[in-house]
């Protein structure tokens, strides 16, 4: 036979082949029309496994794809399958693992995990991990944990963990612990601990503790510790300790305590006790008091130490110094208090005001105009 006969034979061969290899897979579903030798090359169907690009109508029931992948109408019991490179749908490529890029017009779904870049203009769904770049028009659902940098047009939801850069239109949910930046237009939940930059227009809420820098339109609240700065614009409460700088437009409550510097609009409250300094218009509430508490209304503490001002001071044992219109000391007082009013059960140091109470001293020195004094 000429060589020049064999050139139409050697072209033809390969897609001879192929089809034959696809009549033998058509009853177990995978017909498709292949060009190339040994499952690589092109492929148009539903092969089950192939190496190069595959184009097919739907998915179902495949092996492997190395390669690009393209499909036009959702896939259907396709939680086998493995992509390694590109994944392109138009209803949006489904499959058990997609390891390179996967993009999807109307989502991306896989039955396990996603690594690298995926892109869904609906919503993008794992049944387990996320990794890499991850990127949904509306939702991002995960059931494992979600790392690296996640946008969701409204929600991003992770069953584990969330690390990385997280940021959605509407909240941000993780039922794990929060890693790295998160910023959510409403909300920020953490089933776990937050750290890192935590950013919600209404609400930060974690069971917890908040660590890092976090801001709440409204309130940032944890059942754990919170530190080292935080912001909202109503209230900032803490079943733990509150560290480092608060401030709040409102309410600062912390029942561990609070240690660093706390500024609310009406109230600081501090089950534990403060240590540093806080700051309000309305009142400041501590079963101990040490650093700097200033207070437009009351400050009440059973043991205030350091420096206070506010409108009124209820205490039953002060040292240091304390500044307001009335200094009720029902306890022991030792230190210096200047008011309009002092009043001290028991006096051990200097009061100076209009009018100065001191209950251990004798008569007529109990009761005294400008300043009132015990030694002992």
């Amino acid at each position: 036979m000429p060589p020049t006969r064999l050139i139409p034979l050697v072209l033809v061969l390969p897609v001879a082949l192929s089809a034959q290899d696809s009549t033998a897979r058509r009853s177990a579903g995978h017909f498709a029309i292949d060009l190339g030798l040994h499952r690589t090359g092109l492929s148009i169907g539903n092969s089950a496994r192939w190496t190069g690009l595959r184009i097919n109508w739907a998915d179902e029931d495949v092996d492997r794809v190395d390669g690009v992948n393209f499909t036009l109408y959702k896939s259907d019991h396709n939680e086998s399958a493995t992509v390694n490179g590109l994944a392109v749908g138009i209803a949006g490529p489904m499959a058990g693992t997609i390891n390179g890029v996967a993009l999807g017009v109307g989502g991306v779904v896989v039955a396990h995990s996603v690594n690298g870049i995926s892109i869904a203009g609906l919503g993008l769904v794992s049944e387990d991990a996320m990794n890499g770049l991850n990127v949904a028009g509306l939702g991002l659902v995960s059931q494992g944990s979600v790392s690296g940098l996640n946008l969701a047009g409204l929600g991003a939801v992770a069953e584990r963990d969330v690390r990385g850069i997280t940021v959605a239109g509407l909240g941000v949910v993780s039922n794990g612990t929060m890693t790295g930046i998160s910023v959510a237009g409403l909300g920020t939940v953490s089933a776990g601990g937050m750290r890192g930059i935590n950013l919600a227009g209404l609400g930060l809420v974690a069971q917890g503790g908040l660590e890092g820098i976090n801001f709440g339109g409204l309130a940032a609240v944890s059942q754990g510790d919170i530190t080292p700065l935080s912001v909202s614009g109503l209230a900032t409460v803490a079943q733990g300790w509150v560290s480092g700088l608060a401030l709040s437009g409102m309410a600062i409550v912390a029942t561990g305590g609070i240690r660093g510097i706390a500024v609310g609009g009406l109230a600081v409250v501090a089950g534990g006790g403060v240590s540093g300094a806080v700051a309000t218009l309305g009142g400041v509430y501590a079963p101990r008091l040490r650093g700097l508490a200033i207070a437009g209304y009351r400050i009440r503490s059973e043991d205030v130490g350091g420096i206070v001002a506010a409108g009124w001071l209820k205490t039953r044992d002060q040292r240091g110094v304390s500044v307001a219109l009335f200094n009720q000391v029902y306890g022991a007082q030792r230190g210096l208090t200047i008011a309009v009013f002092n009043y001290a059960r028991e006096l051990h140091g200097i009061e100076i005001g209009l009018l100065n109470y001191a209950g251990n001293n004798s008569s007529p020195f109990r009761l005294l105009p400008l300043f009132n004094v015990h030694g002992h």
